[in-house]
């Protein structure tokens, strides 16, 4: 059986890759409807051949319409998708392809109406498993609760991802872990995913969840872990130290800096056994976002010797890895302090309160601390802005 992939973005973590499991040894040939999109040049070698092909199209003006409509319709590659759409049905119909594989059929239209002409249902990568080398922050938020929905229906087979992300699928049949750099990358093909009107890929996030096949895992109860050895409550505090990408500048935006630092784990320290969280770029699989070293650490091991870092904890436990820690040191605490991005996310799985100091991002911009933090766990999520309000929401809700 010959299997043709089309694809439609460049990006690794939207392909079918080859070695994908399940779909290794079944895909003959893959036809790349984004390249066009990426050359003017290119579009205009290709369109006198792409003319011919639908003036000599084996089928009835009903079907070339059809086929033209599923070329417009098939979002983040309609020009790819015109410029091949009549030689693909040519080969469909002359049974050079047999069958249709792709990433995702969502918003797919070619792929689904050549899988009928082909009679054979469309192989999508995502209706058996999930593969993303994206930011963390999207795959806690769009990723892993989809794989966790296709576990509970009986139907995940493999799920993929960077390094140290095994525990995070704990649940998966077969974990792929593939060393590749984290990056920005959509997730508008996932069921909570909102495609943009004019893009394809909406640059924001969606004010309401589509929770319909999305399930966050229990990791609360599957990672909790006595091994600490805390005798007073634990909070952790999490910050990142990273360049932040905006429209016009780059900048350690949502960062909680030492002065801040100092003052906020010296009120909490009165009530609670403090963990700091930021983690160095020896620590985490990073994604485009340098880490800086601001000596932040430094600063608070100097103002509180006794204070536990999370580099500490990994030292003391080094058969745990980063994120397996975190998830076992999370799952015994109820009160988080977090900075806008992947440790917001991570901190709103185990319940309690997480206060969020967000300043700027997309979270800010659609209220999802608002909206729909709390539905990862039931976590009462609270946002801050600025310093003080920061100050003052973690003096209200845990001192």
């Amino acid at each position: 059986m010959r299997v043709v992939a089309l694809e439609r973005f460049a990006e690794p973590s939207r392909r079918l890759d080859p070695a994908t499991p399940g779909f290794d040894d079944a895909v003959s040939e893959s036809v790349d409807l984004s390249a066009p999109g990426r050359s003017p040049g290119a579009v205009l070698r290709a369109l006198p051949a792409a003319l011919r092909a639908w003036i000599s199209a084996p089928a009835t003006m009903r079907e070339r319409a059809a086929l033209a409509s599923a070329a417009w319709r098939t979002r983040g590659a309609r020009v790819g998708a015109a410029l091949s759409a009549p030689a693909l049905l040519r080969r469909v119909r002359e049974r050079e392809i047999d069958a249709i594989a792709c990433y995702s059929s969502r918003d797919f239209a070619l792929a689904t109406f050549l899988a009928g002409a082909a009679r054979t249902p469309c192989r999508e990568v995502l209706a058996r498993g999930t593969q993303y080398f994206g930011e963390f922050a999207f795959e806690l938020l769009a990723v892993i609760p989809y794989a966790y929905w296709l576990h509970r229906q009986g139907r995940l087979e493999f799920t993929v991802s960077t390094p140290d992300t095994r525990c995070l699928y704990w649940f998966s049949p077969r974990h792929v872990e593939r060393t590749i750099a984290r990056r920005y990358v959509p997730i508008t093909e996932y069921p909570i995913g909102v495609p943009g009107r004019i893009r394809y890929d909406r640059n924001a996030f969606p004010e309401i969840l589509d929770t319909s096949r999305w399930t966050p895992p229990p990791y609360r109860e599957v990672f909790r872990d006595d091994r600490f050895g805390f005798d007073r409550p634990l909070c952790v505090v999490c910050n990142k130290a990273t360049d932040e990408h905006f429209r016009w500048h780059r900048s350690m935006t949502n960062h909680l800096p030492s002065d801040l630092l100092i003052e906020l784990v010296g009120r909490l320290r009165s009530r609670y056994e403090v963990v700091y969280n930021r983690p160095g770029a020896a620590d985490i699989v990073n994604d485009h976002q340098t880490i800086r070293e601001t000596g932040d650490i430094e600063a608070l091991k100097a103002a509180y010797p006794d204070l536990v870092t999370i580099q500490e904890l990994h030292a003391r436990f080094p058969e745990l890895g980063y994120n397996e820690l975190q998830l076992r040191l999370y799952a015994g605490c109820r009160r988080f302090v977090s900075v806008l991005g992947g440790s917001s996310y991570l901190a709103s799985w185990f319940g309690g309160v997480n206060v969020v100091y967000a300043k700027r991002g997309w979270e800010v911009a659609c209220g999802a601390y608002e909206r729909w933090f709390d539905r990862f766990s039931g976590a009462r999520v609270i946002a801050a802005s600025t310093p003080e309000e920061l100050l003052d929401a973690v003096g209200r809700e845990m001192l």
